[in-house]
């Protein structure tokens, strides 16, 4: 199997993943971005968001590791800035008045490498506004992929990477590069995924590279991940079948 860096399909993630930018609505309230305003948009997928904080009148820069989201999002916005590069490898000193980042830092498991480069980054004074999978972030999936991928013959740590700190943990990163956190707060929130296969659709689009690596045992995985989640995730109410994808966020504002 190929190593577990994730390649994104930016047109399935905007088809059937948009609630993860819908809900990150609200995070750019708390960043209130205000005209002339520098801001690093750190995770930037396709740019939605992106655009939203440009819209407010500050200067926007989106960065992104995938070259398809960053493609994306240059073809959606072509008069913002966007940039491939890694959020665990920042070069910038000063550049920003703000960073912001939704529903990303999760996929970057260098902590400490993060958070030392908006540390730098950051202007003074500065702020670093952001959401992540907190702790419990998708437990249901996690332990099922786990004994699937065993019974596979694979290892489970080939999957792309990911990690879901604490509220204390990340609190700890934080205050580590003198950043001083002014707000926290760790959320349920249950996501739907319609249809009889949503929990396909979902690990299609968070661990596509995994499931092309499978090849043809990818059935195989999907299957037993459905029979393996189905009486915690599966439900059948008045808008049909779906799965109720047991996301837990974590999201703050910290200041330097």
């Amino acid at each position: 199997m190929s190593e577990p860096l994730n390649r994104w399909d930016p047109r399935l993630y905007n088809e059937r993943a948009a609630f993860v930018t819908t809900a990150g609505h609200d995070l750019v309230e708390l960043l209130a971005p205000r005209a002339g305003e520098r801001v690093l948009d750190l995770g930037c997928g396709t740019g939605e968001l992106t655009a939203m904080i440009a819209a407010r009148g500050a200067s926007v820069t989106g960065l992104d590791t995938s070259e398809e989201m960053i493609a994306t999002a240059r073809a959606r916005a072509p008069g913002l800035t966007f940039s491939v590069a890694d959020g665990q490898a920042l070069t910038y000193d000063g550049a920003f008045d703000a960073v912001f980042s939704n529903a990303a830092l999760h996929w970057m498991p260098r902590m400490d490498d993060v958070v030392a480069g908006v540390a730098r980054a950051l202007a003074r004074p500065g702020r670093f506004v952001a959401e992540l999978g907190g702790a419990g972030n998708t437990a249901t999936i996690e332990r099922a992929a786990r004994l699937v991928l065993a019974r596979l013959g694979e290892d489970p740590a080939r999957r792309a990477q990911r990690t879901y700190p604490s509220p204390a943990a990340y609190a700890a990163v934080l205050e580590r590069h003198g950043l001083r956190v002014r707000f926290m707060t760790h959320f349920d929130r249950p996501s739907r995924m319609d249809g009889e296969h949503g929990l396909r659709t979902w690990l299609s689009i968070f661990d596509a590279s995994l499931v092309r690596a499978l090849g043809d045992r990818a059935e195989r995985f999907f299957v037993e991940m459905e029979d393996a989640c189905r009486a915690a995730l599966y439900v059948r109410d008045a808008q049909g079948p779906c799965w109720m994808i047991d996301y837990v966020r974590l999201r703050f504002a910290a200041g330097i």
